[in-house]
């Protein structure tokens, strides 16, 4: 047999906006407010970070010594081996 569960107890909240329902607007701005604030606090702090992330890599960069000129040796193109096509499948069915 199936047996419903009683619904919790109204929040703190919801009993206050039952007993005040003119104040929903002025409740509504100030959550409003607070995801603003807590938008903008976290784009500041997006943009430290990125801030203090290439200053570091700046400072960084200053103190290594200029990059060393450096010559790769030549490299002979290699040509693909006859059994390798068979191999992979690709020659004719």
């Amino acid at each position: 047999m199936l047996r419903l569960m009683p619904e919790p107890p109204p929040s703190r909240l919801s009993r206050l906006l039952k007993e005040h329902p003119r104040e929903r607007p002025r409740f509504a701005r100030a959550v409003a407010s607070l995801l603003g604030a807590g938008v903008v606090a976290l784009g500041a702090m997006g943009f430290l970070v990125v801030w203090h992330l290439v200053r570091r890599g700046r400072l960084i960069r200053e103190g290594l010594s200029p990059p060393r000129k450096v010559s790769l040796p030549d490299i002979e193109p290699t040509k693909p081996r006859p059994d390798a096509v068979e191999e992979r499948g690709s020659g004719p069915s």
